[in-house]
């Protein structure tokens, strides 16, 4: 690595963002801590390795083409406007991220440098509170204030949501028996997979311990409701390496719907949290109240 490549480090040390510098060759010369909360790798993982790394592998050919295209005549490109685009993970799993791109020139090379958000964290809209007072801080979701507000509002407009609720099973086991550190490394994977399942004007977010919750904007019906439920427990029970632990995670889910299981944010929790009981007292993944309401 040139020095000054190596005097970035301290830069990019400091900010939020995962940032990552890589050479004309495609090869990845710097990568800051935050890398392992958007990717789950180290930085040493990554340097020195091609970047497609990152790249799910239906989009590497095409964007080769377009990383040549780049280095040539790459102009900066705002974080801001850019869609959310998937990235590969180092369990597997797709990330949904936005990225700022832009070249520079150092020591007489051309290096790209990309900064990289979890799209999850780039939700927030002027007046909203301060990102961190609604986000969870190990996993980037939202957190119980951050679905409080959302329910609020939704409800205040009179407009019809989903609400899934998502204890895991066998996590306790894995904490237990590979520390906290696995623990916090498998709940961040959960978060990843559920991010994947949800569209932009839904909401999903880690309610404590192994708690999550999902708010499904729009879905007004079991219906509806049961498919995209299904479709987040079988993302989130896929097998998964983490570190040098593999193995699964199952989930009870329990939906309710507004306002047909309740009109207020407490009765809507409580219907959502029995049914997901109701789901692990039957052993299945999914719960909903066939005919409304929530009963023990």
């Amino acid at each position: 690595m040139s020095d000054a490549v190596s005097a970035l480090r301290n830069l990019f040390e400091v900010l939020p963002d995962a940032c990552i510098v890589v050479d004309e060759g495609g090869k990845i010369v710097l990568a800051n801590a935050a890398v392992r909360r958007v990717f789950g790798y180290l930085p040493d993982e990554l340097i020195g390795r091609d970047h497609q790394m990152l790249l799910p592998q239906r989009y590497r050919e095409s964007h080769a083409r377009l990383q040549a295209q780049f280095m040539q005549q790459g102009q900066a490109a705002a974080m801001s406007a850019r869609p959310s685009l998937p990235a590969l993970a180092k369990s597997g799993d797709e990330v949904p991220v936005t990225i700022a791109l832009a070249t520079i020139e150092l020591g007489g090379a051309r290096y790209a440098v990309a900064i990289v958000r979890d799209a999850a964290t780039a939700r927030v809209r002027p007046g909203d509170a301060p990102p961190q007072s609604q986000s969870d801080a190990l996993t980037t979701l939202g957190n119980r204030l951050a679905l409080s507000r959302r329910m609020q509002r939704a409800i205040a407009a009179g407009r019809p949501f989903a609400l899934l609720f998502l204890n895991l099973a066998r996590f306790r086991a894995f904490n237990e028996q590979h520390g906290h550190r696995i623990g916090d490394e498998i709940l961040r994977m959960v978060a990843r997979r559920i991010q994947t399942q949800v569209r932009a004007d839904d909401l999903a977010v880690r309610i404590g311990g192994d708690e999550f919750a999902v708010l499904l904007d729009g879905v007004a019906s079991a219906a509806l409701l049961e498919p995209r439920a299904t479709a987040l427990a079988d993302s989130i029970a896929q097998p998964f390496r983490v570190s040098d632990v593999s193995g699964a995670v199952g989930v009870n889910v329990g939906g309710a719907l507004f306002p047909r299981d309740g009109r207020s944010e407490d009765d809507l929790l409580l219907a959502a949290n029995l049914a997901m009981y109701r789901a692990k007292r039957s052993n299945r993944a999914f719960w909903i109240e066939p005919g409304g309401g929530a009963k023990p």
